[in-house]
C-alpha cells in the first residue's frame, strides 16, 4: 500500500514531471521574465533547503533553467502547506534562496545566477501574509532603499589624509587604519602622534583607550629589535606619567596572549618570565622595574 502523498508532496510529486512543470512556470511567470528565459531548458534539481524542522509546514521544488544569453538562473518554488498563511514566509523564501546562491558562490570574482521566486498557497484561509521582505520591516520604503540597494562604503584607501585629518577620534582609527599595512609601522607611529596631537589631548581623557589599542595591535607586527625604538618615539611624545602607563599595556598583553603559559600574574616566577620577554624586546632596566616591580639587581642577573 502506497504512503499517501501530503498536499504538498503532491504538488511537489507532480510539479516534478517535466511536461507540467513547463506549463506551470509558463503559466505563472510573468511575461517579462519569460522574455528572458529559454523554457525548453528547464530542468527540475533535486536538493531542498527547507529546514528540517520546518518540512511539515513547507516543501520547496527547484528548477534550473537557462537565459536567453546562456547563463544559468533558477526558479524557487515555496510551497506552503499550513492551512493559514505564514506571516513570514517573505523571510523564509529569502532565506532559502541566499541557500541556494551561496552553492554558487566561488572564490573567484563569478556572478551569482538570477533566482526567480514562486510561493504556492493552498490553505483555507485568504492570504493575507507581506508578499515583500521590504514589508516585514517597520519603514519598509526606507529599509528598501538603505538595504536594498548599495551599501555605504568608507574607502579609506582613496580618503585625503587631509579629510581624515579633519575628524577627531574617528580621525585617528581611520589614519591608523589606512596606513597599518602600507607603512613601516615606526614611521606609522611617528606620523600619527605628529598629525593627532590635539586629538591625543581628548584621548587621554578617556585613559588613551585608542593609543593603548593602537600599541597592542601593533606591537605583534614589529620586529623584536624595533621595539625599543617605539619606546623612545612614545616617550618623545607623552608625559613621562603617561607614557610609564602606556607602556603596561604591552606587558598586560604578553599575560593576556599566553605567552606566559601558567605563570600567575603576581608571584616571582611570572614576574621574572615577564622580566624576560621585555628584555628581549629591548625595554629598558628602569622601565621594567616600573612595570614589574622586581628590583634592578634581579634584572641585571637575568642578562
Amino acid at each position: 500500500m502506497t504512503e499517501r502523498l501530503k498536499h504538498d508532496g503532491l504538488a511537489k510529486k507532480i510539479l516534478s514531471d517535466p511536461i507540467a512543470a513547463q506549463e506551470f512556470i509558463s503559466h505563472y511567470l510573468p511575461e517579462s521574465c519569460k522574455e528572458l528565459l529559454d523554457l525548453d531548458t528547464l530542468k527540475v534539481e533535486k536538493e531542498s533547503y527547507v529546514e528540517e524542522d520546518l518540512k511539515q509546514k513547507f516543501s520547496d521544488l527547484v528548477f534550473s533553467i537557462k537565459m536567453k544569453n546562456n547563463e544559468k538562473a533558477f526558479i524557487y518554488t515555496l510551497i506552503e502547506s499550513e492551512v493559514s498563511p505564514n506571516y513570514w514566509i517573505a523571510f523564509k523564501l529569502w532565506k532559502y534562496i541566499f541557500l541556494l546562491i551561496e552553492r554558487h558562490k566561488t572564490k573567484h570574482q563569478s556572478k551569482l545566477p538570477l533566482v526567480i521566486p514562486i510561493v504556492m498557497y493552498h490553505g483555507t484561509r485568504p492570504f493575507n501574509a507581506p508578499r515583500s521582505l521590504w514589508d516585514l520591516f517597520v519603514a519598509p520604503d526606507l529599509a528598501k532603499k538603505f538595504m536594498g540597494g548599495d551599501y555605504q562604503l568608507v574607502d579609506l584607501y582613496s580618503m585625503p589624509d587631509e579629510q581624515i585629518k579633519q575628524k577627531q577620534h574617528l580621525g585617528m582609527l581611520e589614519y591608523f587604519m589606512k596606513y597599518v599595512y602600507a607603512r613601516d609601522i615606526l614611521n606609522l607611529w611617528e606620523d600619527f602622534l605628529e598629525n593627532f596631537k590635539s586629538c591625543l589631548f581628548l584621548d587621554k581623557e578617556k585613559g588613551y583607550i585608542y593609543v593603548r589599542n593602537f600599541l597592542w595591535y601593533t606591537d605583534s607586527k614589529l620586529p623584536e629589535d624595533k621595539y625599543i625604538d617605539l619606546e623612545k618615539i612614545i616617550k618623545e611624545h607623552f608625559p613621562k606619567e603617561d607614557k610609564e602607563d602606556l607602556m603596561r599595556t604591552v606587558a598586560q598583553k604578553y599575560r593576556e596572549e599566553g605567552k606566559l603559559e601558567g605563570k600567575l600574574e603576581g608571584k616571582l616566577e611570572g614576574k621574572m618570565e615577564i622580566a624576560k620577554s621585555m628584555l628581549s624586546k629591548g625595554y629598558s632596566i628602569e622601565d621594567i622595574v616600573l612595570i614589574t616591580g622586581l628590583y634592578p639587581s634581579d634584572i641585571q642577573d637575568l642578562k
